[in-house]
Formats: C-alpha cells, sequence, structure tokens
C-alpha cells in the first residue's frame, strides 16, 4: 500500500507515486509471505538519484558468467570499458539490443579504441535456470548481484534499484576503462524513442572510449 491505498500493479504504482511531488513523504507497507514492514520514505526524482551515480566510481561486482564461471568486478576494468545489460528474461525483446552494442564495440575496436565489455547481467537469478538462455545470446551472460565494497562502504552511491527491471526495458550501464559510471538508464528495444534513447548512450559510451585510453 502507500499511503493505506492498496497498489494492485505497477502501474497503479506508478499513478499513486506520480499523483505527489518531489519531497513529499508517503507511507509504504510492504507483505512478503507472513511478514509486513511499513516504512516512510521522502520522495524524489529519477534525475536526482542519477546525479548522484553518474561520473562517480562503480561498486565492486562479483558477477559469475554462466558460461564459464568467469568472475566480472566492474570496479576494476583496467583500461577495459564495458556496456553492461540488467537484463530480465522475461523481457525476450530486450536481447535484440545486445548486438547493437555489440556492433558499436565492434566497430570502436576497428578505429583504435579501447577494448569493450558488452555483459548482460541477469541480477539475482539462479545460474542454473540461464544455461540455455545464454545460448541465445551473442554476448556473455552473468548472475549474481551489486555489493559495496566493504572495506568502504560509502565508496559509491550507486545502486540497481536506479535501474528499471521490467518485460519492457532493459537496464544500461556504460562504465570507462577507469571504472567510471558515464551513463545509467532503462532502453525500451520497441518504443518510439529507442533510437534516440541509444543515440544517447552510445554518445556516452564515446565519452567513456576516449576516458579510457
Amino acid at each position: 500500500t502507500v499511503d493505506k491505498k492498496a497498489i494492485a500493479n505497477c502501474s497503479v504504482l506508478l499513478e499513486e507515486l506520480t499523483a505527489h511531488t518531489p519531497g513529499e513523504w508517503v507511507e509504504i507497507k510492504v507483505q512478503r509471505l507472513s511478514t509486513s514492514v511499513t516504512v516512510r520514505v521522502q520522495l524524489t526524482t529519477r534525475d536526482a538519484l542519477l546525479q548522484k551515480v553518474i561520473g562517480k566510481p562503480m561498486p565492486e561486482t562479483n558477477f559469475v558468467g554462466v558460461e564459464d564461471g568467469t568472475i566480472y568486478d566492474l570496479s576494476a576494468l583496467h583500461g577495459r570499458m564495458a556496456i553492461v545489460g540488467l537484463y530480465n528474461p522475461a523481457c525476450v525483446d530486450c536481447a535484440s539490443l545486445f548486438p547493437k552494442f555489440s556492433e558499436w564495440a565492434r566497430d570502436k575496436s576497428r578505429k583504435g579504441g579501447p577494448s569493450v565489455l558488452v555483459l548482460a547481467v541477469a541480477a539475482g537469478e539462479s545460474l542454473r535456470d540461464l544455461k540455455v538462455l545464454q545460448k541465445s545470446l551473442d554476448v556473455p551472460l552473468a548472475v549474481g548481484d551489486f555489493v559495496t565494497s566493504m572495506h568502504d562502504p560509502e565508496r559509491s552511491p550507486f545502486s540497481r534499484d536506479l535501474v528499471i527491471f521490467d518485460r519492457d526495458r532493459l537496464g544500461v550501464i556504460v562504465i570507462d576503462g577507469r571504472g567510471i559510471v558515464q551513463y545509467i538508464g532503462p532502453i525500451a528495444p520497441n518504443s518510439d524513442d529507442t533510437e534516440a534513447v541509444l543515440d544517447e548512450l552510445f554518445a556516452a559510451a564515446d565519452q567513456a572510449a576516449r576516458r579510457s585510453k
């Protein structure tokens, strides 16, 4: 519930939240199985959250490759930039975006640009359930979750909650070779503005490439 109003689905949730203005406080009640938790939260804007992330270091990650068990730590790219798609397997058409990322990466490499890691991450998914899915993707698929460095928990304000996980959009992060986040946001594969959003993403990727040399 939001301010005691029942929330039946994501659309109702968005309608309820957008009826408020940034800075307002709302009461959120969440029930999971037999446990319920009620909290009061202050609403902000996505742009305000992103300002805390873009230009900041990527936190430590320990994603595990589905195919070969490779560990991917996006905070330690050692000069290699990355385009990471946070992939909900329920978003069937989202897989069509990865070849576009790979094509950009190959073109950048042909022109003498930095090495580019294009990675699909199914955060929170089971490794066992994704073996078949890996075969349908032309990029490495990894599983795991975002973790902040235990040595310095304030190292980055990044949170996967900033990126939308749903059936219609792919959350994308661009990280330069120094481990700095240059872009973060969702892309719908079949939207009227898909090409415009891709142009924005690749512009950020070009900037990341320049900073990775």
